[in-house]
């Protein structure tokens, strides 16, 4: 396949950056429009992590951080809130932070809070400098081309992943009512199982760095229809994965929940918590200081209000 910009270059040479930077932008639309058709075998293993009691609360990776699917880092927070019910790992192929480096020699050094993730910082903090006309001009589309192609394939997975997750959890009365627990894409992932969910099949969502976007226009819908749902997003501007990754995958078509509040007037259902004092960095959200900045949250809450979140009294 050619290479995304290069093509891009071939078809608009003489241009300004910006007008390259429509262009690419115009063959990315292209390709989404592609229909989804669900796969024969699932997306997804669900995996007990441990036995309690209901509601299940599901956990959802992004992108790993190691080789294995490390869900420890997940109870320093869930049990802030849910220390005695059931947690599920929902399993999927998100993919190892280190498949998005670029070339070693591109750039060196790391970022604060992100420690360990390698080349994928390495890249990040060269993209969160990148200017919309910057990208379009970089030489050979070689460093856009990487940073397009893996968040567009990862994307695509999302799409699978919420399809299987919204069936599983349609076809299985015990998990009805649970709650979602989605770090990085894994918000994706529950934007995506909710727009494919019927209502109230979900009790509350928390997404923490999330890799989603932020406009109203891709909420409104989901809480409409899931009129009984609580969606509380963690964000922070502490997160350079967020700021030079995913907005340069984008193309800079819009900011993710996981660097701003998510637009809504709807605070019956919506609670944005900035938890940049207590997250360093993308892969540094799922810690002890975090749920108890969430469990102080709801202890402000009614009776009533922590029954319906299935929340400890």
């Amino acid at each position: 396949m050619k290479s995304l910009f290069l093509t891009a270059l071939n078809k608009v040479k003489g241009v300004g950056p910006h007008q390259l930077l429509n262009q690419a932008k115009g063959l990315l639309a292209q390709n989404d429009d592609v229909a989804f058709i669900a796969r024969e075998s699932s997306s997804i293993t669900l995996a007990t992590v441990r036995e309690g009691k209901s509601p299940s609360v599901l956990i959802i990776n992004g992108f790993l951080s190691q080789d294995d699917e490390e869900v420890s880092d997940w109870l320093s927070v869930v049990d802030e809130l849910y220390p005695q019910n059931k947690v599920i790992h929902v399993r999927w192929n998100a993919g190892n932070l280190t498949e998005m480096a670029l070339d070693d020699g591109i750039v060196a050094g790391g970022v604060s809070g992100d420690k360990g993730a390698g080349k994928l910082l390495a890249a990040a903090k060269l993209a969160r400098s990148i200017t919309p006309a910057g990208i379009a001009a970089l030489v050979g589309g070689v460093v856009a081309d990487k940073v397009i192609g893996h968040w567009k394939k990862s994307f695509n997975e999302t799409l699978h992943v919420g399809h299987d997750l919204s069936t599983a959890i349609q076809d299985d009365e015990s998990l009805h009512g649970c709650i979602l627990f989605g770090h990085s894409l894994g918000a994706r992932v529950i934007r995506h199982t909710l727009n494919n969910l019927d209502a109230n099949k979900v009790k509350a969502c928390y997404m923490l760095a999330g890799a989603v976007s932020a406009e109203a226009e891709q909420w409104t819908s989901i809480l409409d229809k899931h009129t009984e749902i609580r969606l509380v997003n963690c964000y922070g501007d502490n997160d350079y994965i967020l700021k030079g990754g995913y907005r340069a995958g984008t193309l800079f078509n819009h900011t993710p929940a996981g660097l701003i509040e998510i637009e809504s007037h709807n605070i019956k259902q919506i609670m944005n918590l900035d938890v940049s004092a207590f997250a360093s960095g993308h892969t540094s959200y799922k810690n002890e200081k975090v749920g108890r900045e969430l469990a102080g949250i709801f202890s402000q809450l009614t009776f009533n209000k922590k029954l319906e979140l299935g929340l400890r009294p």
